[in-house]
């Protein structure tokens, strides 16, 4: 019995040095197990009026730079005869959650409101890197865009394609409740080809696929490890493996992309630990370089502005008067203030930390080293160097042999409708890139 009591006790004393459960139970929403079946949406045509099949693959934190000196002849290829940029300019903050659902729905953050990986909403609790579409305020993903215009669609680990209260938002729907869950990029790439190969009947029309890439591999091994050259390497043959398949169709357009680029970092900026010091009472939502601030007192908003103004290795954004690449809104999501990292610092809140070291967040320090465990990291504003991705389009209505200048997430959406011979989602941000169509 005392040995039972002493085991309560040391739990009771690591819960209260880490902050206790990490967010409380009470701001936690459930994750979709299992989603419902695919329902059309009403008055969709029985008949698709798609011209073409068009597969979309979204490699996360494929950097450009990642592939110098390294053989990748299928996205050599890709190059030569299709389109393509090194330009791909995320939306703000650069990170997966936001730049995926960006990039699916053809709406900045302030519309489809995903406005980071983790938030809290005054409604619904907190966001931790989810993918359903119930979490979103508006705007309609590629594959309700056109499933609600009969095209059949397929979304592989894709953003929103699922709902807990709608359940399948596509007709073909393959949905990894956690990360440990998704394929490799060699089984996803197989997944996707698979597809076409059905009868006429069965076959989506719009295929949408994401694939994990070299993000862990950059995050936790740094970008010039090995891993990271096996990452570039596996995301190319799944490249190939892709374009082999669409040759045999007699009409279909392949666009590859990635949500974010990559920097190297150097340490962690403990911004609960400066609330702390400064006095200031409030919740914190962090992840990358970037932290959402939701005051307990509003009233503390000024003492607060005037605390963090102070520090050099970040910049304090007021939701009121963002900078014009950010278009977060100024909604309740973001809360009153918003911290972004400049290079070469990131901002982890406890909850993303280690158990065992979460109480630096009450004791200090103000930095914390991150070069032994996290090597690079992403979420940066949009025009800081190292943050753009690589963006390629190849087949049928695509230019050949196209450098393209600058391509914004905002963009592939309206340009996959487009190819489709489809309106887009209502309501839309984006334009078709016209200087990518033939």
């Amino acid at each position: 019995a005392s040995g039972g009591f002493a085991l309560l006790l040391a739990i009771g004393a690591a819960l209260w040095w880490t902050g206790g459960p990490y967010p409380p139970a009470s701001a936690r929403v459930a994750t979709i197990t299992t989603p419902g079946p695919f329902q059309p949406p009403p008055g969709a045509p029985a008949h698709s009026p798609a011209r073409r099949t068009v597969v979309v693959m979204v490699f996360d934190g494929l950097a450009p730079w990642m592939l110098e000196g390294q053989s990748t002849p299928g996205l050599d290829r890709l190059r030569r005869e299709g389109s393509w940029t090194y330009n791909m300019v995320p939306p703000f903050p650069s990170i997966s959650l936001i730049g995926g659902f960006t990039l699916s729905t053809g709406c900045w953050p302030e519309h489809h409101g995903i406005v980071t990986n983790r938030f809290f909403d005054p409604v619904r609790g907190f966001y931790d890197h989810g993918r359903d579409a119930d979490w979103e305020t508006g705007c309609e993903h590629l594959h309700q865009a056109a499933e609600r215009q009969g095209v059949p669609s397929a979304a592989l680990g894709w953003y929103g394609a699922v709902s807990a209260t709608r359940g399948q938002l596509a007709r073909d729907v393959t949905y990894e409740a956690e990360w440990k869950d998704f394929p490799s990029d060699t089984a996803r790439a197989q997944q996707v080809v698979d597809l076409p190969a059905r009868p006429a009947a069965q076959r989506p029309q719009l295929i949408l696929a994401y694939f994990k890439g070299p993000d862990g591999a950059a995050h936790f091994k740094g970008l010039a490890s090995p891993e990271v050259r096996a990452a570039v390497a596996e995301t190319d043959r799944a490249v190939g493996t892709v374009l082999a398949a669409l040759e045999k169709l007699a009409h279909a357009a392949l666009f590859v992309t990635t949500d974010h680029g990559m920097l190297p970092t150097t340490e962690i900026i403990n911004v609960e630990y400066l609330l702390r010091r400064h006095h200031i009472a409030a919740r914190l939502a962090a992840t990358g370089t970037t932290a959402f601030i939701y005051l307990d007192d509003p009233s503390q908003r000024p003492a607060a502005i005037e605390a963090l103004s102070k520090y050099d290795a970040f910049d304090l954004i007021l939701p009121e008067a963002q900078p014009p690449w950010s278009h977060l809104g100024s909604g309740p999501r973001v809360g009153d203030l918003i911290v972004s990292a400049k290079p070469p610092y990131v901002i982890e809140d406890r909850g993303q930390l280690p158990w065992f070291v979460r109480w630096l967040a009450w004791t200090g320090p103000a930095m914390i080293d991150a070069r032994s465990s996290l090597h690079a990291s992403h979420g940066y504003p949009p025009d800081t160097p190292g943050m753009q991705g690589v963006f390629y389009a190849w087949g049928d209505g695509v230019r050949r042999g196209n450098h393209l200048e600058r391509v914004d997430a905002i963009d592939l959406h309206p340009t996959v409708t487009t190819l489709l011979g489809i309106e887009p989602g209502n309501p839309v941000d984006g334009h078709p890139i016209a200087a990518l169509l033939q």
